[in-house]
């Protein structure tokens, strides 16, 4: 049995993030296409290098999925949350208030993180 380092299932995490981000916001973007070619393309070459041996992909596969999730969490900003902003008048804030759904990813998250902290004993 081997151990598992690196930070490469952080990045992972980072692209699932990213993924999703692009997705929520993308009425934002002027180069829709070229930066979502460009971030499907930056996942399939570090999935590509999955193959070299001794390399988990599917820890990679799973933090790429644990991000994109978590980006539910933790984006809790609507869309054009930046542009209503500035609109308002000065000192005048939009409050950030998490939806029910995410309430419910981060409960689901917090239980699935505690539940590997856990079994990562035995």
């Amino acid at each position: 049995m081997y151990t598992l380092q690196g930070a490469s299932g952080a990045l992972f995490g980072l692209l699932g993030a990213m993924l999703l981000e692009l997705l929520t916001n993308w009425t934002l973007y002027t180069h829709k296409a070229g930066a979502l070619i460009t971030l499907l393309v930056m996942i399939a070459i570090n999935l590509a290098l999955g193959i070299i041996p001794h390399v988990d992909n599917f820890a990679h596969i799973g933090e790429f999925l644990t991000g994109f999730l978590l980006g539910f969490v933790l984006l809790l900003e609507p869309q054009f949350a930046w542009l209503e902003r500035h609109n308002l008048p000065p000192g005048r804030k939009i409050p950030l208030r998490p939806k029910a759904y995410q309430l419910l990813l981060l409960v689901v998250a917090l239980t699935l993180i505690i539940a590997g902290l856990e079994l990562k004993h035995f």
